[in-house]
């Protein structure tokens, strides 16, 4: 019996170029001028609110490559497995996982500084001046978690997966992930500043993508949990305050989990139905 999934991406060929101009056209018809203020500026100018909405590119491209593969059916049969939440009750264990990540972080910090960080400044970035930590949750929660994640974990990953196994569907949107970022590489100062540093950025992307991967596929493709750990992440990895140790902690712990679930993935490939159309 066909999967929900199968009858969604079994319509028009094509849907595929159609996520991927959706995605990167929204996004890119966003922050290029972001880029070209700052290109023509010469001192670097704030990273304006406009920013986030450009991490709906994904969402938009799942949508409308639904839309061109199965018309409202598709849409539809996306969006009931996408955020569905009846997958196995384990999975909700991406609740904990931001938890983690903070009490390791922060230990870290403390130990490396000799003294525990400000938490009246956790979660705090001036991307969003005067915001405070709950409101800065939520926009990370719904802008890069949904936005993102309702695309590529959300369309992008299982359709590639029903051809090339999770493995190499994992690999394949880490590097469209990768090249998605490209223009906030001249206007955002968390990316500018980066220098060489931008090849473990792309190594934690990539192993990002396989933990994102593991968690997607044990939900049933839903994006319930890897929502909810992209928000955390992005809450404490990007405000001002994680700059340096917290964040280098917790990319690392990111890597080593991507790692072991890329050999996971890996493992399990040949035994993953894969139809080669």
């Amino acid at each position: 019996m066909p999967s929900a999934l199968d009858e969604a991406v079994a319509g028009r060929r094509g849907s595929v170029v159609v996520y991927l101009a959706v995605a990167f056209g929204l996004t890119w018809l966003v922050w290029t001028p972001l880029a070209v203020a700052a290109l023509s500026a010469t001192e670097l100018p704030p990273v304006p609110l406009v920013f986030f909405a450009g991490s709906f590119g994904p969402l938009a491209g799942a949508v409308a490559a639904s839309a061109w593969s199965g018309g409202w059916r598709g849409v539809r049969a996306w969006a009931n497995r996408t955020f569905s939440v009846r997958f196995r009750r384990v999975w909700w264990w991406a609740l904990g996982m931001p938890v983690a990540y903070f009490l390791v972080g922060y230990l870290t910090a403390a130990i490396v500084t000799g003294g525990w960080p400000d938490m009246t400044q956790f979660g705090l970035t001036e991307k969003l001046p005067g915001w405070n930590v709950a409101a800065v949750a939520v926009v990370w929660i719904l802008t890069f978690g949904l936005g993102e994640e309702a695309g590529w974990r959300g369309w992008l990953l299982p359709h590639l997966a029903e051809r090339f196994s999770t493995f190499w569907a994992a690999l394949i949107v880490a590097g469209v992930w990768i090249v998605w970022h490209a223009p906030a590489f001249i206007f955002n100062p968390t990316y500018r500043e980066m220098g060489p540093g931008i090849i473990g950025w792309m190594l934690a992307l990539v192993t990002g993508s396989y933990l994102l991967a593991w968690m997607g596929r044990g939900a049933g493709w839903s994006i319930v949990p890897v929502l909810i750990w992209h928000g955390g992440f992005d809450l404490l990895t990007a405000s001002d305050q994680a700059a340096g140790t917290i964040a280098a902690t917790i990319s690392a712990l990111v890597m080593v989990q991507g790692v072991i679930a890329a050999g996971i993935l890996w493992r399990d490939r040949r035994r993953e139905r894969v139809s080669w159309v």
